[in-house]
């Protein structure tokens, strides 16, 4: 299997309305861009399972909901180092994700040695127990998908279409 240096990685619950704004923008991605020569991997809530997905990576996409000090319906881009996590970190678990200490974990453990991250957070408005997301959410999950197209595709653009080989 070869892994693309790329990776849009969506999280969420769609059973949780806008909880699932992540895999709903990486399926629209997937739809809107077939030919974007990255990853799409729809991770759900995956825990410490992800950390495989940092493997033979250059960069990786997060798109996740949350609470990102906009408006409902409003997304913000982070790296990394420009996010604080509001939640206190208190050990693992598999059913708890926190993407922000998870990834300060993995940088503690060297998985993101060389690894460019980007997350793009969307505020949410709505977090019923519905699949559907809130119309302020699903009113701006275009321009979402279209920012997030943008970035990965100009890393391509900049760095070429490498692929490598899995292990």
């Amino acid at each position: 299997m070869i892994r693309r240096p790329v990776a849009v990685i969506g999280l969420g619950n769609l059973l949780f309305q806008d909880e699932g704004t992540g895999l709903h923008a990486t399926s629209l991605l997937e739809k809107k861009y077939p030919d974007l020569a990255v990853d799409i991997v729809h991770a759900g809530t995956p825990g410490l399972n992800l950390l495989h997905q940092f493997q033979e990576r250059k960069k990786v996409i997060f798109i996740d909901a949350g609470f990102c000090e906009t408006q409902p319906g409003e997304f913000r881009r982070f790296t990394m180092n420009e996010v604080i996590s509001r939640k206190h970190p208190g050990g693992y678990s598999l059913h708890q994700f926190d993407l922000i200490s998870f990834l300060y974990n993995a940088e503690q453990m060297d998985f993101l040695d060389g690894l460019e991250v980007s997350i793009y957070c969307m505020q949410v408005a709505e977090t019923a127990l519905s699949e559907t997301l809130s119309e302020k959410v699903a009113s701006s999950i275009n321009r979402l998908v279209d920012a997030v197209y943008n970035e990965a595709d100009e890393y391509i653009r900049q760095n070429g279409r490498i692929t490598t080989p899995s292990v």
